[in-house]
């Protein structure tokens, strides 16, 4: 129950009322610095906002999402909020439902069972009152009789014979899985029955087949600009799929996955053992204490292995319309996960369904180009890793990933490396979310930058990486005309020393009505990247980077970083505490653009400015010309605690100064052009402290 309400306390708290004295509340002791600051450039605190009044002379924010609209309208609930909505998720990281609830309110369409009572309970009592000796046979042959496929008398012997040697611990969590499996499939099927026959009549033969190439070939948004009949097929799944109906049975199977997993755990025999049956929708797959190999390209319902070093080529993805549920439980064992194609989704993958592994111990290896580690496209994809140094490597598309669904990976302990290319760590696409939760560990997130497979638009020589807490929209006003407001991704660390690193696009970033979003516990951490990244924005967007503590290293050589809002977008770094380093580069350290907001904030520590040319520290720099002169453009740069060195080259900033944008150039601001920037001292502890979980 503690569990469950701080869920919902955080579904509640973002719609709390920004009234005039919200920001004290909001900044404590900082609200003075900040309003000193603000004064000095003729502001107040309300008016660092980016207005829907403004942005509406612009449009193509269809399926734009509350949780974005509400930072955007006040930032200052930013400090505050996100360290709460970082601990929610690492708190709840073994908790498969409750990080779907963390993951899917950012969608407005999280669904709350377990509020008032156990969904698991009734099934449960129906399979402690089978039979152990015959709880396979009799759960197998009433599904299928339900779903209208009755088993022919050799199955049913097969399935008492084969299913009798199975331990009973392991039968009845399959009991338990064929118990709750009709209520899944229900709400799966009024989810998709709005939208069912448009897709079997489509030209696509096999619809998940073809939105897995969509991102495996090209990233999606280029895939749609290519394909006007892709494009109208994805506009109408979007308004007519029911997203309430697909997660509440997404959510009950996590409830029922829950149950059986911690069930499983107990489980220590050191038996051998091994059965398959298929079923209309899929494999059943048990095994025990065996090095076991699973083939791919095969459609799985349920696997659960009890021991050994297995070898995965599929499992836990639902590779077709007719295979909507996959789910793997692995007890032990160093297991690889390992698939090669680009056409099938694997290893926690739901496409237009629900596709959750869970592996409970070893060092495990995960490869697989795309599609996989926790992504859904139309559906809800879990990837739950409890312990080991694990390796996680995808091309795109993969480790927490939503593309117009879920995408969850929980990584619960071990020094592990995450590799992708892009639309991967923690990445969403229009109403989509994708939570990479890491608990602890020294970890290494690494989007490609060594290999150009991806070029960027803004340098050739870099990937576009779109990773590491990315929100992404499609912007169309150039083709079309169907632009579609972008998703939210997150990645949250707890304890360790991480490094991440990518090319443009990432790192707590967003583009076109996206909100990306990297929150780091603890460690001494090291952020590199080029254009776009550590906290910053284009395009109607949002970018948040927020570390609580720690020694950091940050780095980015280009443009538009660490605290950067570009073109009615805001970016917002907070660095809470240790003696940071930055190098910096131009837009950045609180650079606002075009109309954009860039907000850079560090609280505690003596910290080094490296940073020696272009705009940056606190400054705006608009795009001139019509409506554009009367809408603001602000950069605010904060140091609050510290002796911090500051470049020679830029002397107007030092310690315990204020300075303007005024003062910067020695011209007096343009229209709605707005820099400041801020350095003093106060030692209270910065709000919302990391929590050490």
């Amino acid at each position: 129950m503690k569990r469950i309400i701080l869920a919902m306390l955080l579904i509640t708290i973002f719609a709390l009322p920004a009234h005039a004295d919200r920001f004290d509340e909001l900044m404590g002791p900082y609200a003075s610095a900040f309003s000193q600051g603000l004064t000095e450039i003729g502001l107040t605190w309300q008016d660092v906002t980016i207005d829907l009044g403004d942005r509406n002379f612009y449009g193509g924010d269809r399926y734009r999402l509350r949780f974005f609209d509400t930072f955007i309208a006040n930032p200052w609930k930013i400090p505050e909020f996100v360290p709460l909505l970082r601990d929610s998720a690492l708190e709840l990281a073994d908790d498969p439902p409750m990080l779907m609830v963390v993951a899917q309110n950012r969608l407005g369409n999280s669904v709350r069972l377990g509020l008032i009572s156990d969904p698991v309970e009734p099934f449960q009592t129906q399979v402690d009152a089978a039979p152990a000796a015959t709880c396979i046979l009799d759960a197998v042959k009433g599904f299928c009789e339900k779903e209208g496929y009755p088993l022919t008398n050799g199955e049913i012997t097969y399935l008492r014979e084969r299913g009798a040697a199975v331990p009973p611990p392991v039968a009845k969590e399959v009991a338990l899985f064929f118990a709750a499996l009709p209520d899944v499939l229900t709400y799966r099927k009024y989810a998709m029955k709005p939208v069912i026959d448009h897709l079997l009549t489509s030209e696509y033969t096999n619809p998940v087949e073809t939105y897995v190439k969509s991102i495996s070939e090209e990233n999606e948004d280029e895939a749609l600009a290519k394909s006007l009949d892709l494009s109208v097929m994805t506009e109408y799944l979007l308004d007519n799929l029911d997203y309430n109906y697909l997660h509440t049975g997404g959510t009950l199977l996590g409830f029922v996955a829950k149950a059986m997993r911690e069930h499983l755990r107990a489980f220590t025999d050191d038996a051998d053992f091994s059965f398959t049956f298929e079923t209309p929708l899929g494999l059943i797959a048990l095994n025990g204490k065996a090095n076991d190999i699973y083939t791919g390209g095969v459609p799985y319902l349920l696997i659960i292995d009890t021991g050994g070093d297995d070898s995965y080529a599929g499992g836990a993805s639902t590779i077709s319309l007719s295979n909507p549920v996959s789910v793997l439980f692995d007890l032990s064992g160093d297991d690889t996960y390992k698939n090669e194609s680009t056409a099938i989704p694997a290893f926690g993958s739901g496409v237009f369904g629900y596709g959750y592994l869970f592996d409970e111990a070893g060092d495990d290896s995960y490869d697989s180009p795309t599609i996989t580690q926790g992504a859904g496209i139309f559906g809800v994809g879990l990837l739950m890793d409890s312990a080991g140094d694990d390796s996680y490597a995808t091309i795109t598309g993969g480790q927490a990933s939503g593309t117009y669904g879920t995408g969850i990976l929980s990584d619960l302990s071990g020094n592990d490396t995450y590799e992708c290319y892009q639309l991967s760590q923690g990445y969403g696409f229009t109403r989509g979310v994708g939570l990479l939760v890491d608990k602890e560990g020294n970890d290494r997130y690494t989007a490609n930058d060594t290999d150009i497979r991806f070029p960027s638009a803004q340098s050739k020589e870099h990937n576009s990486s779109l990773s590491q807490g990315f929100g992404f929209g499609r912007r169309s006003d150039i083709f079309t005309g169907h632009s579609w407001a972008g998703g939210v991704g997150m990645l949250f660390d707890g304890a360790g020393d991480d490094r991440y690193s990518c090319g443009i696009f990432g790192q707590g970033a967003g583009y076109w009505y996206g909100t990306g979003i990297l929150a780091d516990a603890s460690g001494n951490d090291d952020y590199e990247g080029h254009w776009y990244v550590q906290a910053s924005a284009a395009h109607f967007a949002l970018g948040i980077l927020d570390d609580a503590a720690g020694d950091d290293h940050y780095f980015a050589d280009m443009n538009m970083a660490q605290g950067a809002g570009h073109d009615f977008s805001l970016g917002f770094l907070v660095e809470r505490a240790g003696d940071d380093t930055y190098d910096s580069t131009s837009l950045a350290l609180g650079g606002g653009n075009a109309n954009g907001i860039g907000i850079f904030w560090d609280i505690l520590g003596d910290d080094t400015y490296k940073t020696v040319k272009g705009t940056n520290f606190g400054k705006g720099n608009p795009a001139r010309g019509g409506i554009r002169n009367l809408i603001l453009c602000l950069g605010i740069f904060a140091d609050t605690a510290g002796v911090d060195t500051y470049p020679s080259a830029k002397p107007f900033a030092g310690n315990d100064k204020v300075w303007t944008q005024q003062e910067q150039d020695g011209k007096p601001p343009k229209g709605y052009e707005r820099g400041v920037g801020i350095d003093t001292e106060i030692t209270s502890p910065p709000p919302q402290e990391a929590s050490g979980k």
